[in-house]
């Protein structure tokens, strides 16, 4: 009979594509285990949070990562009431205690001896844990470590795809920069026809090859060896040798140098 009734209750959820969230399964277990939602029982809810979610499993009912995230604070909270006499507030179990503002104290001499002083009331040993402050408290470590998580995504995501551009291996510039201006006069030579050579071609497509080559191509046109030369973006670029180029074109600064003029 048990079986039948989990059975149609999983129907139920297929059909109606409902998903359990963890602050259900908290009220749920605040009304059927009778607690006092103003003095919760932080290590009881925590065991039959446990619990239910294992019923859940046995039943394959689909588990959201914020109800095993819930359930990880819940511990987190009865492992620190477990392990000290008394505590202060969830934020500071879950968030950590903010440092208080060290205040210098003036040390002030007396005579006589100074009684020892005794407290009146004895000191609560447990703070009473209301259920707003529980659900306030999950809610918002749930929410911070969902955006850390979204971070870690997105760094990781931008570390993939921008993996390719981050050489493996060392190079030393000013050796690149003789490696290709020599390699282009050899070209040239060998190709006397040729004006211009694209970059694909000269340099090849391996990727890192690219990345190693282009800033000493950068820095031989900076110092007027070699003439660059791209129509459009993201086109091919042609590589040539600066005399070749001015042969062939016209001065491309003419027109600057006439307004100067």
């Amino acid at each position: 009979m048990e079986k039948k009734s989990v059975q149609q209750e999983q129907i139920h959820d297929l059909l109606f594509n409902k998903n359990i969230d963890w602050q259900e399964i908290i009220y749920d277990l605040i009304n059927t285990e009778q607690l006092d939602p103003w003095n919760i029982d932080i290590v009881l809810l925590t065991d039959k949070y446990l619990q239910k979610i294992r019923e859940m499993k046995e039943a394959d009912f689909f588990i959201s990562s914020k109800v095993l995230l819930a359930a990880t604070l819940l511990l987190k909270i009865k492992s620190d009431i477990l392990l000290n006499e008394y505590i202060k507030s969830i934020d500071e179990i879950l968030f950590g205690k903010k440092e208080d503002k060290k205040i210098l104290h003036e040390k002030i001499d007396f005579d006589e001896e100074i009684p020892e002083l005794i407290p009146r009331s004895p000191i609560p040993r447990l703070k009473k844990v209301t259920l707003k402050e529980l659900i306030e408290s999950l809610n918002k470590a749930i929410n911070t470590e969902n955006r850390r998580i979204k971070r870690e995504i997105i760094k990781k995501n931008v570390l993939h795809e921008t993996s390719f551009l981050i050489p493996k291996k060392k190079f030393n510039i000013k050796d690149k920069i003789r490696e290709i201006h020599l390699n282009l006069f050899k070209y040239f030579k060998n190709n006397e026809k040729g004006e211009k050579v694209s970059f694909t071609e000269f340099i090849g497509k391996e990727k890192e090859e690219r990345i190693f080559s282009f800033l000493p191509l950068l820095h031989l046109e900076s110092q007027k060896k070699i003439w660059l030369e791209q129509e459009n973006h993201f086109e091919e670029i042609y590589i040539w040798l600066k005399k070749n180029y001015l042969k062939h074109n016209p001065d491309p600064f003419t027109d600057l140098k006439q307004e100067l003029n």
